[in-house]
């Protein structure tokens, strides 16, 4: 694997990109091979990724909020998002999988493509640091981020509704927990619920309140693959 350039990045060591390329059900039927899967490497390009395409929304949207970052980022991030260029990049023909994951459509799922993805990033990470990693993300995901620029600004709310119904889910439920202070300036704490996820957010009004949560959630479910 020396020789497979990955999102215009060479790899010096081949033993760390076959690691990046390894799932955990290709060792549990390959016992005599002394290696790692690519988990440990996923966990490290998830929080890379976030990072750097963290930075690049807050460079190009200094107007921005919190919230709309978070949504912006959101939508990045997802794991049909990631999928896509993970399948670009011909990661999942690439995988070392177990006869049983192949056999049962591993290899076409789209939480495979995202975590290869991720393994990769963390693997350059790991090899060359932030400044080559973050190259080669901006590489593969820069006509996605130069689409968001012109794209209508969403909400929170509305990322995650439709994520919710992307993945087949119910549409998210909003419940008031809190209403404090005075009349003039309340404050609202607000919790979220989509298929069994859950997130509160505080505001000074509702719909604040429902946007801070709808973010939190967001961070969340952007991350569970």
């Amino acid at each position: 694997m020396s020789d497979i350039e990955i999102a215009g990045y060479r790899f010096r060591d081949p033993s760390l990109l076959e690691t990046a390329l390894t799932h955990s059900s290709y060792l549990h039927e390959h016992t005599d091979v002394a290696a790692t899967d690519f988990e440990r490497l996923e966990f490290l390009g998830d929080a890379v990724v976030d990072l750097v395409i963290g930075e690049e929304l807050f460079r190009r949207f200094p107007d921005a909020t919190e919230g709309e970052l978070t949504a912006l980022r959101a939508q990045l991030v997802s794991s049909a998002a990631l999928a896509e260029v993970g399948r670009r990049l011909a990661l999942p023909e690439l995988a070392r999988l177990g006869r049983g994951e192949e056999e049962t459509g591993g290899r076409s799922r789209v939480g495979l493509a995202a975590s290869l993805l991720e393994s990769v990033i963390g693997a350059i990470y790991i090899e060359a640091g932030l400044d080559a990693t973050r190259d080669a993300i901006l590489r593969t995901m820069g006509d996605a981020i130069a689409a968001t620029v012109t794209a209508p600004r969403k909400t929170a709310k509305t990322v995650l509704q439709e994520w919710a119904q992307a993945e087949h889910h119910p549409l998210p439920l909003y419940r008031t927990l809190d209403i404090s202070g005075p009349e003039h300036r309340r404050g609202f704490v607000v919790e979220v619920e989509v298929e069994g996820n859950v997130a509160q957010g505080s505001g000074q009004s509702k719909r604040a309140a429902e946007e801070a949560a709808a973010a939190k959630l967001l961070e969340l479910v952007t991350h569970e693959r």
